[in-house]
Formats: C-alpha cells, sequence, structure tokens
C-alpha cells in the first residue's frame, strides 16, 4: 500500500483487520489494556508531584521544573518521534513507548534524590511524546476506514476510565504503600498494554524505500501546511486544548470562590464531565453519520466550549455539574471527530507525522492556556475570566465552520 509524493512503501499481516466491537477479542483487550494503562498514567501523574513535594521537600520552583521536564518532551520531540512512528509502525512504536514508560516508571520508584526524579520525568515525558502521535495513528492501521469513528470513540472511552479511577488509584497505592507503589502500579499497566497490542497486526515500512529523517520530518510540514482540512483540525483541536488546559486553573478556583466549596467539589467536577466523556464514546458509533456530517466537528468545538460556560457561569450547583457532564461530552466528541478527520484526511504511511504535529500543538496550546488564565482571572475576576476563556475554543469551532 502506498500514496503518491510518499516514499514509505507499506506491506502488512495476512490478517490485518480488527472489528471496533468490544465483541472482537483483540478489540476488547485493546480497550482494556487502554483503560488500565490510563488509570496507572494518571495515578503515577499524581502521584509525582506528591512524591516530589512530600519525599525531597521540593519548592516550588524545584516542582515547575519537574513539571517543565515532564510536559516539554510532547512539543518538543513529538515532530521528530512522528517519523519513527511512521517508519516503525503504530503498533510497534507503541510497544516501544509502553516500555520505555514501563521503564521510567521503575526508575522512578528507585529514585534517591530530586535531580534523578527530573530526569526520569524527561524520559517518561520521551516515551509520552513517541505514544502520541503512535495511538492516533492505531486505528487506521488495525480497522477498516468506514469503521475509524467507532474505534476511535470506543477507545477514547476506554482512556477516559483514567480520569474518573487515577486518583482512587494513586490514593489507594499511597495509603498503602507509599509512593514508590504508585509508580509500580503505573510500570505494571505499561506491561499490559504491550500484551494487549502484541496480537494486533503490525504495519511494516521497508527499509530500501525510506529517506532522510529531516526530509521525512520536512515532509510531515508540508504535508499540514498545503492540506487545508488538516490546519483548521489542527488549529481548532489546539484552541480546545488552550481552554482545557486553561480550566485546570479556573475548576478549583471556582468551586472555591464562586460555589463556596471543600476541595473535594473540584474532583466530583471532573467525575462528572469523565462519565460524560465515557458515555459519549460508547454512544457516538449510534450516530455516526449524523456526526460526520460536515459541519459536524465545527459544532463539537462550539459545544464545549458553551459547556464549559455553562459550567463555569453558574452559581448553582446543579447547574454547574449539568455543564461539567456536557463539557465531557463535547471534549469527547470533538476529540473522537477531530481524530477521525485527521485520519482521513491524511495518507496512511504519513499519519505519526501528522500526529505528531497535533500532538505538539495541543501540547504548546495547553501550556499556554494555564499560562493565560492565571491573568485572565486576576483581570477580571474568575468567573468572567472563566467565561472569557471558553470562547477561545468556540472561535476553534468557528473556524472549522467556516472552513468546512
Amino acid at each position: 500500500m502506498g500514496h503518491d509524493g510518499d516514499r514509505t512503501t507499506v506491506t502488512t499481516d495476512e490478517h490485518r483487520r480488527v472489528r471496533p466491537s468490544l465483541r472482537d477479542g483483540r478489540f476488547l483487550a485493546l480497550s482494556i489494556g487502554e483503560a488500565v494503562n490510563s488509570i496507572g498514567s494518571w495515578a503515577s501523574a499524581i502521584a509525582l508531584w506528591g512524591f516530589a513535594a512530600y519525599r525531597f521537600d521540593a519548592s516550588p520552583g524545584q516542582v515547575s521544573l519537574l513539571i517543565i521536564c515532564w510536559s516539554v518532551p510532547l512539543a518538543a520531540l513529538s515532530p521528530l518521534l512522528g517519523v519513527l512512528v511512521d517508519r516503525m509502525g503504530a503498533r510497534r512504536s507503541l510497544v516501544v513507548a509502553y516500555l520505555g514508560g514501563a521503564g521510567s516508571a521503575l526508575g522512578l520508584a528507585a529514585a534517591g534524590s530530586l535531580p534523578a526524579v527530573d530526569v526520569l520525568a524527561v524520559a517518561a515525558g520521551c516515551a509520552r511524546a513517541l505514544a502520541a502521535p503512535a495511538a492516533g495513528a492505531l486505528p487506521p492501521q488495525i480497522v477498516e476506514p468506514d469503521d475509524l469513528l467507532a474505534a476511535n470513540s470506543l477507545l477514547g472511552a476506554a482512556g477516559q476510565f483514567g480520569q474518573i479511577l487515577g486518583p482512587l488509584v494513586a490514593s489507594a497505592a499511597l495509603a498503602l504503600s507509599g509512593f514508590r507503589a504508585a509508580f509500580l502500579v503505573d510500570a505494571a499497566t505499561f506491561v499490559v498494554g504491550v500484551g494487549v497490542l502484541l496480537p494486533l497486526p503490525a504495519r511494516h515500512a521497508t527499509p530500501e524505500a525510506r529517506v532522510s529523517w529531516r526530509h521525512e520530518l520536512a515532509e510531515g510540514f508540508r504535508i499540514v501546511w498545503a492540506e487545508q482540512r488538516l490546519r483548521a483540525v489542527i488549529a481548532a483541536g489546539a484552541a480546545v486544548s488552550f481552554t482545557s488546559g486553561a480550566f485546570l486553573v479556573v475548576e478549583p478556583l471556582y468551586a472555591r470562590h464562586v460555589l463556596h466549596r471543600p476541595p473535594s467539589q473540584f474532583a466530583l467536577f471532573e467525575a462528572a464531565a469523565g462519565f460524560g466523556a465515557i458515555l459519549a464514546g460508547f454512544v457516538m458509533p449510534r450516530f455516526e453519520r449524523l456526526l460526520e456530517r460536515r459541519y459536524g466537528l465545527g459544532l463539537a468545538a462550539v459545544a464545549y466550549g458553551l459547556a464549559a460556560c455553562l459550567f463555569v457561569g453558574t452559581v448553582h450547583l446543579a447547574a454547574a455539574y449539568t455543564g461539567a457532564f456536557l463539557w465531557g461530552v463535547a471534549g469527547m466528541v470533538f476529540g473522537v471527530l477531530a481524530w477521525t478527520a485527521i485520519q482521513h484526511a491524511a495518507a496512511e504511511t504519513t499519519h505519526g507525522r501528522v500526529f505528531a504535529l497535533d500532538s505538539a500543538a495541543q501540547s504548546i496550546a495547553e501550556t499556554a492556556g494555564l499560562a493565560v488564565a492565571g491573568v485572565a482571572l486576576a483581570g477580571l475576576g474568575v468567573q468572567l475570566g472563566a467565561v472569557a476563556l471558553t470562547t477561545v475554543a468556540m472561535g476553534g469551532g468557528v473556524l472549522l465552520l467556516v472552513t468546512a
């Protein structure tokens, strides 16, 4: 299988396709592995910040450095590692990324100093930078093109279990055996992820067809720049990620200063959004034709902003819960439609590089949202500033509607 303008030649296993159904054993195992891996990753991320603060008495500046070590590789290295995904195939890339994640988690469990934790956080970030584009490139390599939305939605729903159960697993591990237990759990979940990937069909790139890394990296940028649909989807995804990142700052302050609720309220809102996302992921395949219409993706981004606005634009707890739930629904719908749109718009042999650029754009936008949120909330107040931040996601939706 090939594509004009792409010098990578592709071959596949004989039994290539998987049915995107929980009745298909391989897809069911993949979904369970996605859920387990997500739970472990959330638990490890929560433990990581506490590990630095409690075990090594880290200062705010040292914690900030740790966050940079963990997050920067996703934005900085994803475009380069996307070339590797296109060369190795998504399944093999994910196996390498998960083994790297397991290794870094085991290293964190044994870390004896804060500099060692920083180095291992960089290693974990590198694993994430490889896994992100590989995850986007995997569905087209294992399911039929017409089944992509169903596969993306079910896998997306599985991944959302981490948002709900990850903090609980982290709390249990910390209570029973301390911080190291959370990292050991994360390492075990990565091993589970590798196990469910191995039975899947693999795509192989023929070595003689390869060109230089520099050429392939530049080609990834050219592909995105030349295709208006790809540019619009990635830009809108960055806008949604900006609002999502900003709301990491907004939510606890909104719960405290507007609703006058205890810290547990923030976690409950996150759970409500997670339940909405899971429900949407399981329901979306039933409405595939409706959702994939011309304006579906743009309307989903606008709905994401409106749901976020409903969430933080009220002083009534029931309305806030409703907004959080709908926010989760809209986020899942947009994410699945965006992935599916990218998978259809780009050649399969370029998915690693295209999804790598998408991952980098989202990571940069999310970080920018975190920074801008503090300024917006300080200048406009918690509620008005939060509502203003939702307009960025809505602007991404308008962009998609205009370019549709």
